[in-house]
């Protein structure tokens, strides 16, 4: 592969130096491996050595010689491209210690230059052939990303060093005496069951429309910026930042949110709408109201977030309304990559990842409208790759005469915890605000247990609406 008489990045002799080193000692054959694979070696004999060597090791270990070697050759057909003499120089160049992990990091770093060369050739056929921005940006990006990936060194921890470390935060835990030890997000019987939203955790806040799972989302996020004075970042691709912003000034203030919609404020209301307006101006809340966002895009704005704006906790609504890196066969497979991403952000940046999901129909056709993990059943990978999945559901939505008791009031749900108990928990909802807040009596609420239904549902019976 050339292009305007650039040749590929490589370096023939530390090639040769790794090879030898495996050949002379097989015992540093896994450390090879642990780092580089056939196609990291750029010279063809190179790499059908190294495949060889693989091989080998595989079947017999460290215990073979130049015989058995010799007749591996000759099995697998090498002979004319590997002879013994070009074994026995590749020995006598063989790296040794420090020279040979110097040997290791060049290669790998020559193979990833091969990469970006490779990358920036497709990227010019793509401007010639789909000159499709968006796209190629998307495309550009997810390889980058995945070059880099690639050049990442695997680092393994003996489980002494994890106890260690585990013992000290636990020891942390103890000392501070508190039952919250994750992100709070402002519903204290949630926060209790959950102890808090942990870093690395993705968390689903799934529901029908209608039940509100938006103005949940973004109490939990006015609560932590306000509350724990932590940075947080809202992805909303459904509604615009303004909207967004009207719905939260109506949840501090109380005025309700269809009066501010038509311009009908009073004085005081209008006083009202101002403190809030000063009192959200002071949380470090930030807004991207982007609508076609990819799971590349997320990634990059939100390492970029957290590096410069210090952003602890990332909320986005919805999940499915999110673009896959790379277009797949179907939608289940494009939500099923779109979770697995998520769940890779939030381990690599070390934050809550909070994303909102739609469930399917299904609920509607029950008698029974509370949501179950089944609903989820679009991608099974939601439910695989989530720590927490909660459900919102308001009783008295799908009742003409709601009694009493149901009126004004909203389950959340812990259907799911990958560290903890499930639970339903009760909190208040107020339509004119389009709020949530703790229920006066609840504080400490006898939680009710949630009874996940195991029943089998077929894969056409879930169909989630866009």
């Amino acid at each position: 592969m050339t292009y305007l008489d650039i040749d590929p990045p490589h370096d023939e002799l530390a090639e040769r130096a790794i090879l030898g080193a495996m050949i002379l000692d097989p015992e540093t054959i896994p450390q090879v491996l642990e780092y580089l694979r056939e196609e990291d070696f750029y010279l063809e004999n190179h790499r059908l050595l190294f495949s060889l060597l693989y091989k080998l090791w595989e079947d017999k270990g460290k215990d073979w010689d130049d015989i058995v070697l010799r007749e591996y050759i000759n099995r697998y057909g090498l002979s004319g491209k590997i002879d013994m003499s070009f074994v026995y120089a590749l020995v006598d160049e063989a790296a040794k210690g420090a020279l040979l992990e110097e040997a290791i990091k060049l290669v790998k770093e020559k193979s990833g230059l091969r990469s970006l060369m490779e990358l920036s050739i497709n990227t010019l056929k793509g401007i010639k052939e789909e000159p499709d921005f968006n796209r190629l940006i998307d495309f550009i990006t997810h390889k980058v990303l995945e070059i880099s990936e690639k050049q990442t060194i695997t680092h393994y921890y003996h489980v002494k060093e994890v106890v260690s470390k585990v013992i000290d935060i636990i020891e942390k835990h103890r000392k501070e005496e508190k039952l919250i030890t994750g992100r709070a997000t402002g519903f204290l019987d949630l926060d209790v069951l959950t102890t808090g939203f942990h870093p690395s955790d993705l968390i689903i806040v799934a529901a029908r429309p209608g039940m509100g799972k938006s103005s949940f989302m973004l109490s939990m996020a006015i609560n932590m910026a306000m509350e724990e004075r932590v940075p947080v970042v809202i992805y909303s691709l459904e509604m615009s930042k303004e909207q967004l912003t009207m719905r939260a000034l109506s949840m501090l203030s109380g005025v309700p949110l269809q009066n501010m919609r038509r311009g009908f404020i009073k004085e005081e209301e209008r006083n009202k709408l101002i403190g809030a307006a000063i009192e959200l101006s002071r949380c470090e809340i930030y807004i991207d109201d982007t609508p076609t966002l990819s799971t590349t895009d997320l990634r990059i704005k939100t390492r970029k977030l957290k590096k410069e704006k210090g952003v602890e906790v990332a909320f986005i609504d919805y999940l499915q309304l999110l673009r896959p890196p790379v277009r797949k066969s179907s939608r289940q497979e494009e939500v099923a990559e779109i979770s697995r991403n998520l769940k890779a952000l939030a381990k690599e940046l070390s934050i809550p990842v909070v994303a909102l999901a739609q469930l399917s129909r299904q609920v509607e056709h029950r008698s029974d409208k509370r949501p179950q993990l089944a609903d989820l059943r679009e991608s099974g990978q939601i439910e695989q790759d989530a720590d927490l999945i909660i459900f919102i559901h308001r009783p008295e939505y799908y009742k003409k005469s709601p009694p009493p008791e149901e009126q004004g009031i909203a389950e959340v749900i812990v259907a799911k915890q990958r560290q903890g108990p499930t639970g339903i928990i009760k909190v208040a909802f107020m339509k004119e605000t389009a709020s949530f807040r703790p229920l006066e009596s609840a504080h400490m609420q006898k939680i009710e247990t949630y009874e996940p239904d195991l029943e089998e549902f077929s894969e056409d019976d879930y169909d989630l609406d866009f």
